[in-house]
């Protein structure tokens, strides 16, 4: 890109400004897809791709899907917690956002228990889908990933702020590569679902980028970041509950099926 290069602080306003014009819209989005049973995800993989693009100051691929998500060989992956519940009548499925079963008329929806212990009727099962033939093939060319996740603050179909979330992940994490080798070589799929906030993200030395709320107005919405360091290059810390666990016996754990040799790092 032929254009100036941004410090830190005019990228932190950039992507509030990016976020704010392309989210501006949600106030109907959410009234007309709840409506329609539409589930919504706040922050699609569309808009995910164009927030990294900006702060990294490269574009998209233009692609829709195919080749690289941005012309410096980053990868964008997007995870939503705002997520579909059922019905605990008709057990149909309706959207995060509903308040009464469009089918049924019912207000009671099924609790769950989604992460943990925390019991909720939304859960907490979406993934960022990586996948492990893709990476070794353009392993050389691959820059590295980028996750951002959306989570509600709140567990009611009232909710409107948003924590918004984004970490880069290298491409010579140890542990990722060897999940990726245990999931290749596995006789079930060469898929990874790398579930957010997981033993494997928090093993694979995830870095965090930014971390802001979004609040939907009555008609726009506020983007208001609490860290923003594009240049940050130190790992989230490992939670207590993770931090005795060691890769391999991790990744060994998972039952792939299939008996694997030795990986080297590059």
């Amino acid at each position: 890109m032929n254009e100036k290069v941004y410090s830190n602080d005019e990228l932190k306003e950039l992507l509030t400004t990016v976020i704010e014009d392309c989210t501006r819209g949600l106030p109907g989005q959410i009234l007309w897809y709840t409506k329609y049973n539409q589930p919504h995800s706040i922050i699609d993989q569309t808009l995910s791709e164009v927030m990294h693009a900006a702060i990294n100051q490269t574009l998209c691929g233009g692609t829709g899907g195919g080749g690289w998500d941005h012309v410096d060989n980053g990868e964008n992956k997007n995870s939503s917690y705002v997520q579909a519940k059922f019905c605990g009548k008709c057990d149909k499925k309706v959207t995060f956002f509903t308040r009464i079963c469009p089918h049924c008329d019912s207000k009671n929806f099924k609790a769950r228990k989604a992460q943990k212990d925390f019991i909720t009727t939304n859960p907490r099962d979406a993934r960022w889908g990586i996948g492990a033939k893709t990476h070794f093939e353009h392993y050389e060319e691959l820059k590295e990933y980028r996750l951002s996740l959306i989570e509600p603050t709140k567990d009611e179909p009232d909710c409107r702020k948003f924590r918004i979330r984004s970490w880069k992940i290298n491409k010579d994490s140890e542990h990722l590569n060897l999940y990726a080798k245990a999931q290749l070589e596995s006789p079930k799929s060469n898929h990874i679902n790398f579930q957010p906030l997981s033993a494997d993200f928090y093993l694979s030395g995830p870095i965090l980028i930014f971390d802001g709320i979004l609040e939907i107005l009555e008609d726009s919405t506020k983007f208001t970041l609490s860290f923003f360091d594009i240049n940050n290059d130190v790992p989230e810390e490992i939670p207590g509950e993770y931090k005795d666990i060691s890769s391999e016996e991790h990744i060994n754990k998972k039952g792939f099926g299939k008996e694997r040799g030795e990986w080297v790092r590059n």
